[in-house]
């Protein structure tokens, strides 16, 4: 689900860096974040922080959010239909093989994968045979 609130345990922007949110303080309007570069925990104000923190999107949540298995969603960006991901950076080992998407990336996705209709993808060579043998089939009438 696509949401500006700041959600605990999900991964933001700030700024360059990626963070994530350790916990949510709502008595003391505060979050408590870290930055997965330098493990640097950092208190900021929960009051404005959707301004600041901009969601990204780890592949399982877009798979979820657009009905897709991971591996579809992989085929599509290998064939450069849908938006190509980003890696989390070298500098967090737990995450560095991570990818993730964001904001924008996940409303092109939808848009495509509401576009399209079930089943196999229909490639030239299937639409030109089929174009053929409707013509053939037209002619074979006029006589």
């Amino acid at each position: 689900m696509i949401t500006n609130k700041i959600i605990v345990n999900k991964f933001y922007k700030f700024g360059n860096d990626i963070v994530k949110i350790l916990k949510i303080f709502k008595s003391q309007n505060k979050i408590l974040i870290i930055k997965l570069s330098n493990s640097e925990k950092i208190n900021m104000p929960l009051e404005q922080s959707d301004l600041i923190l901009h969601r990204i999107y780890t592949i399982g949540e877009i798979s979820k959010i657009v009905n897709k298995r991971p591996d579809t969603i992989r085929k599509y960006e290998k064939k450069n239909l849908i938006p190509q991901s980003k890696k989390f950076s070298d500098t967090s080992a737990s995450y560095k093989n991570w990818r993730y998407y964001d904001t924008q990336d996940v409303h092109d996705m939808v848009s495509f994968f509401s576009r399209r209709s079930p089943g196999r993808p229909v490639n030239n060579k299937t639409i030109k045979q089929r174009i053929i043998s409707i013509e053939q089939q037209v002619k074979m009438r006029r006589k």
